[in-house]
């Protein structure tokens, strides 16, 4: 009987994370027709990025999916409260963090230089963000009027303050660490961003950033705060234990920013995209898992009975 019960649970899953894939989809051609990208970016477009066009749809819906499909199932909110918890970690984590990045290194993309290109890259994602939301809390049964389990965890001010502040302290490592020793070993990434043809050793290169930019580790650790941030709607209405918890904020924080590179992008070569997909995959996504085991505290006893997510789901 648990057998067949945990079939049909794991064949429910695999419908709405292929249901959730499409929506993806359908979602992104709609974004493209009510917000599209400028003609003087379109003229730029590559034929490919490191995937083509079609591969790279299919592998931004199917993570996008799989991942916003484990949280609602695993959601203690129902309704318009859950749209909002999937809109707010997508948006944020997806659109929000990375186009601030965009926004500060604005001086490599000519393409978005003395125009309001970024704010329109943030629209679309703000327009994306909540559609697909809505199209999961709908597939995951998000308005049905099944009781929900509760919370596991709680996010206390004070506990959340004191962990963020080193954890924030720790993002700007993790960046500064892989930004070197994965992405600039690249010398096409090198290049791009006006470096030097031969890789310098990593104090140098940090000394050289800090000439430029003074301020870039203060940048860096607010983003670490705004990451965190990102999280806070997932920790407070996840009702699975934490080993999970960890895995799902890892990958959330891990791929939700950083799938899209993997399309047509006019903005960097598809080298330089890959190198920053390594780069940008394994760091937050540490710094993702880091965030799920530190900063939530227990709402109650994990040694507590779990109520099945079948009976929720």
């Amino acid at each position: 009987m648990n057998a067949e019960l945990n079939f049909k649970s794991l064949g429910t899953v695999f419908l709405q994370v292929v249901a959730g894939a499409i929506g993806s989809i359908i979602v992104q051609m709609i974004t493209n027709a009510v917000i599209p990208m400028p003609a003087s970016i379109l003229e730029q477009m590559p034929a490919k990025g490191f995937l083509s066009l079609p591969g790279a749809l299919m592998l931004n819906g199917l993570v996008n999916a799989a991942i916003l499909v484990w949280v609602a199932r695993r959601s203690a909110f129902k309704g318009l409260p859950r749209i909002g918890q999937l809109f707010l970690i997508l948006f944020g984590a997806g659109t929000f963090m990375t186009q601030i990045e965009t926004a500060y290194f604005i001086s490599a993309f000519a393409l978005l230089q003395g125009n309001f290109e970024v704010y329109r890259l943030i629209l679309r994602g703000l327009f994306a963000s909540g559609a697909f939301a809505s199209v999961v809390a709908v597939i995951t049964g998000g308005f049905s009027k099944a009781l929900r389990p509760e919370s596991r965890f709680t996010v206390e001010s004070d506990r959340g303050v004191c962990q963020a502040a080193w954890l924030a302290g720790a993002y700007v490592i993790l960046y500064l660490l892989f930004g070197y020793f994965v992405a600039w070993q690249s010398q096409e990434v090198r290049l791009f961003y006006g470096g030097p043809a031969e890789a310098n050793s990593f104090f140098d290169q940090l000394r050289s950033t800090l000439l430029v930019r003074p301020e870039f580790p203060v940048f860096q650790y607010f983003r670490g705060v705004l990451w965190i941030l990102c999280l806070i709607p997932l920790f407070k209405g996840f009702t699975g234990r934490r080993v999970e918890l960890v895995a799902l904020s890892g990958l959330a924080l891990g791929l939700l920013p950083t799938v899209a590179l993997a399309f047509p992008n006019p903005l960097m070569p598809a080298g330089v995209s890959m190198y920053h997909f390594w780069e940008t995959s394994i760091s937050t996504g540490i710094f993702g898992a880091l965030c799920a085991w530190f900063v939530p505290g227990l709402a109650r006893s994990e040694g507590s009975i779990e109520i099945p997510v079948r009976a929720a789901a």
